[in-house]
């Protein structure tokens, strides 16, 4: 189990280990992967002011070429190639002079010095044209419409095609130079520079219109910036430019602004510019101090209010000039801004009061405001129902109503209490809703019930400077330099670009109380530099609807990533290489940054985008103009960055990219890493666990020690006395039967064969004798109770008369035994019991494995120390990794049909003898003998399985108790008489006994008896000897007996010896006795021969498994000689009668019921076969043998045999036999005549047939019939 779990844990760190080097997703970002191009920087600003060429690739970025490097625009930065000397990878010039992008959306460039096509990661492909002509000038499609991916290149003198396939060839078209590839606009004026130095143009799919200079870098003009350049084209803009507009309105078809010390008045409709200065205008203070202009609030299209910090008056517009009706007294407490209720001014002042003004009228009315946060600077707002809001310090809020006069102050959830919260304005949109601009705190929302109101944190700035709103209802807000406005469908504020100031090359600043709509339905603002118009048509608050709004979800695009590695190399991947949306980077490669493009250069505010990376990041990123994602440090995983496109945060994205990234483990942290760790950890645990559990359990062994160790010796004891009863009462009847075969042996006066079989049960109650002492020996080595009996011996003599023992059963078998004993000194001190067991297993072991005609070599050497012993046999080896098992107790294979392989049996046998040279102090071990690899008969001699063991000699190596004077002889039958006579006897039995148990191959075969009569044949098989050997002399009175002692050389001379009844034993060697009966019943030639299975497998399924497989009978040992005598008499009698039967019969349907069943199915076939082959030939006067044997696929000595044995008759006296019954069957149905019947059997004559007839049946047909 251990070693199965240790196979599938190193199998399954073998397969991670390769699915981590060989992982697909790393190999193929590895060929998309390139080391990023070393002449590649990145700036803010063009390699050069000088352009050449503007174009654009298929992801939308812009490549504008100058005279001092190329440069790409991702929106933001540029990205700037350059040439260098010593790297091919980079632009063959600095100086470049026409972009193209092909049909299949390569980018060429021409440079003075050659062409180049860039490949990606920030790489260039030079391409060389022939015979130097490496100035290009211009580069077209081809215009062939077969040759769709080629293109044409010319230097002004030469032009050329280069195909697909970057196949250069002359070509006969001329192209021209044209890097103006879009017309200028018909106002000149918006341009940066003259029209002359204009040197490329190029309109993107946005609409906006890129313009280069030489020496004067790009400019990118929008359409709202051409209808913005419009607006702006009048009198009032141009007179104010450079001038700070404090505060502007609107008064009937009049533009008002107001400056520091004038205001202009400007009629829309008939492009007039007037302007009244404020001395002339307003009264001064006792004390002269400079007139500062809150405010300008209309009264109708003529008449208005103009209101400063100490003085209100009443004017009017007379053809552009302001004229004073009423001035109010001045106020040196300072005054707020006015605002218009119903026909009157409500202006706050800094008293605590609110003053309100009739038009024409200089004195007003006081309105106490008991508030003390109410004083000059708390802004006034027009509610809808006609009440006033008054918004104070501190973000308190009251409301007044003019009617009445009463005050109530508001009660508004959500409105801070902190912070700097000075009013800067308080106005009411079309909607309902209030808004309220601070000067430090930005700009607040209140809804239309007036019960919440929330931060507007959209803007960049919290200095609110005014609020508008215009003719389509959306809301301009102005803080210190930006503008922003309310987009009516998304209700988010963005950012107007060409009004603010941050986003513009110029620099100023937007001023409180300045901005006002224009007749027209322009949103004018007051600026630090002038005047501002933004019309309508400028305005494209939808952005989606335009052009490049259009194109916005194409356009998106995450076109490379880079990969920093620690080293500080940094890999790139574009989209000009690979299409991949799936890359995986090793450990060491997680600095990753994605660029990535989406067109926005005509109203930064419109579009953003937001990327996400999932797996690292929880939210998304706020929403960025930029153009790049860093990621430092990624831990090892899987992650998806995701960039959206949108236009506000509220609405569903215009488009979405994904790019799956995979950063590998370390590989130390690898999941064939994991399982190694894995395994360690399991294997401590395991080995902690299992010194535990060893612990605990030796604990409660030894507390139940003391419990156990009684009844443990108590049960030793009943078992040693239960073997030592059952040892007694064995060797009782044994010691009964010896005495009386002692005597019967030692009688001369008995027959030659009874000593045979008297010889027989000597050596068996010897081997059951032996088996009893192993029995109880086996017993003791269990129990360890088991000691030596060590006595000074000669081990060489002990070695000789034990090999003199194995010489019979060794040459019965037909294999070669041979002792070899080295010189050197054999009186050594040992047990000769136990060495005479070890000898004894060794050897039956050897004999079991060899073959017929192999050798088992004994060999014996001695010197001071240790005596050591060898047996070898030939044939063949141990599997290797088993071949320590064979010493394993009770260890044997499964699979019981193998059992030709080593440690096959028992299972004790040479567990029995590695115990018994333990206990003598030795060693015992088994090695595979490969001496020659020829495969010779001889050389296969000397392969083979060799075990080795070695005692220790020295009486010191044994105590006292182990020693003793002599060996105690165990009772052995002697098989040897003293007189000479007897010993003649016995070598004369012996030779008997082996020339009989040998006969077969030379003699066996048909010789008679010596009574001149030919017996039945018995095969008997089996590979104990002495049992073959009893068989063998059981039956030898009465039939000729042959021996073999296994199957296969049963089977190899049934040829040769035919027997006619086989006794054959089950557990043998390489081939069973199942395994021969199936084998010898699968034969036709021998399929008729009856067999009888002898065996100690009793068990009833072994013998209804023999008896399926066509053996006769099934005996088990010990069996009765008298019935198995009778069953084999009985088994041949019944060949008899059925040969006898066959040859009375014409069909094997007309045989009786019992004799039928003597025959095998294979048989029965066969002779169904013969019949009606003899049916067909039945007229023919005699049989054709070969003829038959052909149609019948069988070898005419086959045939002839098969019919001998089942009919006892040749092939033409058993067709004759035929013949005669089939006409004795005729004549008894007495349709034909008798010369008719002879006729049709086969016979010339009449009197011919006759004569046969009353031969076999005794009378003439005349007589049968």
């Amino acid at each position: 189990m251990k070693k199965a779990v240790i196979t599938i844990l190193a199998a399954m760190f073998c397969l991670l280990a390769a699915i981590y080097c060989l992982n697909p997703g790393r190999r193929t970002t590895l060929k998309v992967l390139q080391e990023k191009g070393k002449q590649t920087v990145r700036d803010m600003m063009l390699s050069s002011q000088s352009v050449t060429s503007i174009a654009t690739d298929r992801r939308e970025l812009m490549w504008i070429g100058t005279s001092a490097g190329l440069n790409v625009y991702d929106g933001k930065s540029y990205i700037q190639f350059g040439y260098d000397v010593k790297d091919t990878t980079a632009l063959p010039d600095d100086y470049i002079n026409v972009l193209h992008l092909d049909r299949k959306g390569r980018m060429w460039v021409g440079t003075q010095n050659g062409l180049a096509r860039y490949v990606g990661a920030y790489r260039f492909h030079r391409v060389a044209l022939p015979d130097h002509h490496d100035n290009i000038i211009a580069i077209e499609d081809s215009p062939e419409k077969h040759d769709s991916l080629a293109i044409l290149v010319s230097d002004g003198n030469q032009t050329y095609r280069i195909g697909d396939d970057e196949k250069i060839t002359p070509s006969s078209h001329s192209i021209q130079p044209n890097n103006l590839q879009a017309s200028l606009p018909a106002d000149h004026s918006i341009l940066r520079k003259p029209v002359e130095v204009v040197t490329a143009t190029f309109r993107d799919l946005g609409g906006n219109l890129w313009v280069g200079y030489r020496n004067a870098g790009v400019q990118i003009i929008s359409q709202n910036r051409i209808a913005y350049k419009e607006a702006n084209d009048n009198a009032l803009s141009d007179n104010t430019k450079g001038i700070s507009i404090l505060t502007m309105a609107t008064v009937g078809k009049h533009v008002l602004a107001g400056t520091g010390l004038r205001v202009f008045a400007y009629d829309e409709k008939n492009k007039h510019l007037d302007q009244t200065l404020f001395r002339d205008l307003f009264d001064s203070l006792p004390k002269p101090r400079q007139i500062n202009l809150n405010n300008m609030v209309g009264y109708d299209d003529e008449h208005l209010w103009l209101v400063s910090e100490h003085q209100v008056l009443s004017c009017r517009i007379n053809n552009g000039r302001i004229e004073v009706l009423a001035k109010s007294p001045l106020f040196k407490s300072g005054l707020g801004l006015g605002l218009k209720v119903e026909n009157q001014l409500y202006v706050s002042s800094g008293k605590g009061c609110l003053l309100r003004f009739e038009f024409g009228k200089p004195q007003p009315e006081l309105i106490r405001i008991p508030r003390p946060y109410f004083d000059h600077e708390t802004r006034l707002a027009k509610l809808n129902d006609g009440n006033i809001l008054l918004f104070m310090r501190g973000m308190h809020l009251a409301v007044l109503s003019p009617d009445t006069g009463k005050i109530r102050e508001m009660k508004v959830t959500d409105r801070p209490r902190e912070g700097s919260l000075d009013p800067a304005f308080a106005k009411q949109d079309s909607y309902g809703n209030v808004w309220l601009g601070t000067q430090r705190d930005g700009l607040y929302l209140m809804n239309k019930e007036k019960t919440r109101m929330h931060r507007v944190n959209i803007l960049n700035d919290v200095h609110i400077q005014a609020l508008v709103e215009d003719t389509k209802r959306q809301v301009w807000v102005t803080t210190i330099r930006d503008v922003f406005f309310e987009n009516f469908e998304s209700k988010q504020f963005l950012m107007n670009s060409l009004l603010s100031a941050s986003q513009d090359q110029d620099d100023w600043q937007y001023f409180s109380n300045s901005a006002c709509i224009s007749p027209s339905g322009d949103v004018v603002l007051g600026s630090s530099d002038g005047c501002k118009f933004m019309p309508p048509e400028a305005m494209q608050t939808n952005f989606l609807r335009t052009q490049a709004g259009i194109h916005a979800s194409e356009m998106l695009a995450v076109y490379g990533v880079e990969v920093e590695k620690n080293n500080g190399e940094v890999l790139a991947v574009t989209d000009e290489v690979a299409h991949l949306h799936s890359y995986t980077f090793a450990h060491d490669e997680n600095n990753l940054k994605f660029n990535f493009y989406y067109p926005n250069f005509s109203r930064r505010s419109a579009l953003m985008c937001q990327y996400k990376l999932e797996g690292y990041d929880r939210d998304w990123q706020v929403p960025t103009y930029g153009r790049e994602a860093h990621y430092a440090h990624l831990p090892a995983g899987t992650y998806t960055f995701r960039l959206r496109l949108i236009s506000s945060t509220d609405k569903p994205a215009l488009a979405e990219r994904k790019v799956e990234i995979t950063v590998m483990h370390a590989p130390w942290w690898s999941s064939a890493a994991w399982l190694l760790y894995f395994s360690i950890v399991l294997g401590i645990l395991f080995y902690l666990n299992t010194f535990y559990l060893r612990a605990r359990t030796n604990h409660l062994l030894l507390l139940q020690e003391q419990r156990e160790l009684e009844r443990e010796k108590q049960a030793k004891e009943m078992n040693m006395r239960f073997f030592a009863n059952i040892a007694h009462e064995f060797r009782n009847p044994l010691t009964i039967i010896a005495g009386p075969l002692m005597s019967l042996n030692a009688d001369k006066a008995l027959p030659e064969s009874v000593h045979r079989i008297l010889t027989h049960v000597c050596m068996s109650v010897n081997r059951m004798l032996r088996l009893i002492d192993q029995m109880l020996d086996f017993n003791q080595l269990e129990t360890d109770e088991l000691r030596l009996r060590v006595s000074e011996v000669d081990a060489a003599e002990e070695l000789r008369q034990q090999v003199a023992s194995f010489k019979e059963s060794a040459r019965v078998k037909g294999i070669r035994l041979e002792l070899t004993i080295k010189n050197g000194n054999y009186h050594v001190w040992l047990d000769c019991d136990k060495l005479e067991k070890i000898m004894s297993n060794l050897f039956t072991n050897a004999l079991k494995y060899t073959a017929p005609g192999g050798i088992i070599c004994i060999q014996a050497s001695a010197d001071e120390e240790r005596l050591e012993v060898s047996v070898f046999n030939s044939g063949q080896p141990m599997e290797e990794d088993k071949m320590q098992n064979v010493f394993k107790r009770y260890y044997q294979l499964s699979d019981s049909q193998n059992s030709h392989q080593y440690g096959w049996g028992t299972g004790i046998g040479l567990y029995y003898v590695k115990r018994l040279v333990e206990l003598h102090h030795g060693e015992i071990y088994v090695k595979n003998i490969a001496a020659v690899s020829e495969t010779s008969s001889e050389a296969s001699l000397r392969n083979g399985v060799e075990f080795c063991f070695s005692l220790p000699t020295d009486k010191s190596i044994y105590n006292k108790v182990e020693i003793v004077a002599q060996e105690k002889c165990v009772m052995l039958i002697p098989l040897e008489v003293n007189n000479e006579e007897g010993r003649a006897l016995e070598v004369k039995s012996e030779e008997g006994r082996v020339k009989n148990s040998l006969a077969g191959k030379d003699d066996s075969a048909g010789n008679p008896s010596p009574s001149g009569k030919n017996l039945p044949r018995i095969l008997i098989v089996d590979d104990d000897v002495d049992v073959a050997d009893y068989l063998h002399h059981l039956f030898a009175p009465d039939y000729e007996v042959v021996n073999r002692y296994s199957a296969e050389e049963a089977l190899a001379d049934l040829e040769e010896v035919k027997p006619d009844i086989i006794l054959s034993d089950i557990i043998m060697g390489k081939m069973s006795g199942f395994e021969f009966c199936k084998v010898l019943k699968g034969n036709l030639s021998f399929s008729h021969i009856p067999v009888v299975l002898i065996t100690a497998m009793a068990s009833m399924h072994n013998q209804i498994d023999g008896l399926k497989l066509g053996a006769v009978a099934y005996i088990t040992k010990p069996f009765d000689p008298a019935y198995l005598k009778a069953l084999v008499k009985s088994q041949l009698q019944n060949m008899q009668t059925l040969r006898q039967r066959l040859g009375e019969s014409t069909k094997t349907d007309s045989l009786a019921e019992n004799v039928a069943d003597t025959l095998s199915p294979q048989d029965r076939k066969f002779m169904d076969e013969v019949y009606e082959m003899m049916e067909k030939l039945s007229a023919q006067q005699d049989l054709n043998v070969n003829s038959m044997c052909r149609d019948m696929f069988i070898s005419p000595s086959k045939f002839n045999y098969k019919i001998k044995e089942l009919t006892g008759e040749t092939p033409g006296i058993f067709f004759r036999k035929y013949k005669l019954n089939k006409a004795a069957q005729m004549l008894h149905d007495g349709q034909y005549s008798i010369s008719e019947v002879a006729v049709l059997t086969g016979f010339s004559t009449a009197a011919h047939f006759s004569v046969a007839f009353k031969k076999q049946f005794g009378v003439s047909p005349s007589e049968y019939q």
